[in-house]
C-alpha cells in the first residue's frame, strides 16, 4: 500500500469533486449551481472564482486543475464555499459584492473552510491512495 502523503499525489479535478460532494453533503443547504466552469479563468489570472447569477455558473481558476497539495485544495475548498455563499446571498447584495470588499463572506467561507478541512483533507487522501491502488493492480 503507498503511504505517500496526499500532498504530493496529483488529484486535480478530483478535488473539484470532491469539494463539491462534501459541501454537498454537510451542508445541504448551499445548493449547488447548475454549471461549474473549472476553467473560467487563466491560471495566472488573479481572481480565483466568480459566481454568475444570470447563467447559475461558478467560475474557477484554471489554477485548481494543476495537482494540488493539501495548502492549495483547501483553498479550493474556501473558494468554492466563498462563491457558493455569494449565491445564496440576495440579489442586491450580490451586486454590491462585485464592486466592494466584502469580509463578511470572506470569514463566513473561512469558518465553513476549517469546518470541513479534516474531512476534506482525509478524502483526498483516501482517493488518491485508492486510485494509487488501483494503477498497481
Amino acid at each position: 500500500m503507498d503511504r505517500t502523503p496526499a500532498t504530493t499525489r496529483p488529484m486535480s479535478s478530483r478535488d473539484i469533486d470532491l469539494a463539491l460532494a462534501l459541501i454537498d453533503e454537510r451542508l445541504p443547504h448551499l445548493r449547488q449551481p447548475r454549471r461549474i466552469d473549472r476553467c473560467g479563468f487563466p491560471a495566472a489570472h488573479r481572481c480565483l472564482g466568480q459566481f454568475r447569477l444570470l447563467s447559475d455558473t461558478l467560475k474557477l481558476n484554471a489554477r485548481y486543475l494543476a495537482p494540488l497539495d493539501d495548502s492549495v485544495a483547501l483553498d479550493l475548498l474556501d473558494t468554492l464555499l466563498h462563491e457558493l455563499l455569494h449565491k445564496h446571498s440576495g440579489l442586491l447584495r450580490q451586486l454590491r459584492d462585485t464592486f466592494r470588499r466584502h469580509p463578511d463572506v470572506c470569514d463566513e467561507a473561512a469558518r465553513l473552510t476549517r469546518l470541513l478541512a479534516d474531512d476534506y483533507v482525509k478524502r483526498r487522501s483516501d482517493v488518491a491512495e485508492a486510485c494509487a491502488n488501483a494503477t498497481k493492480a
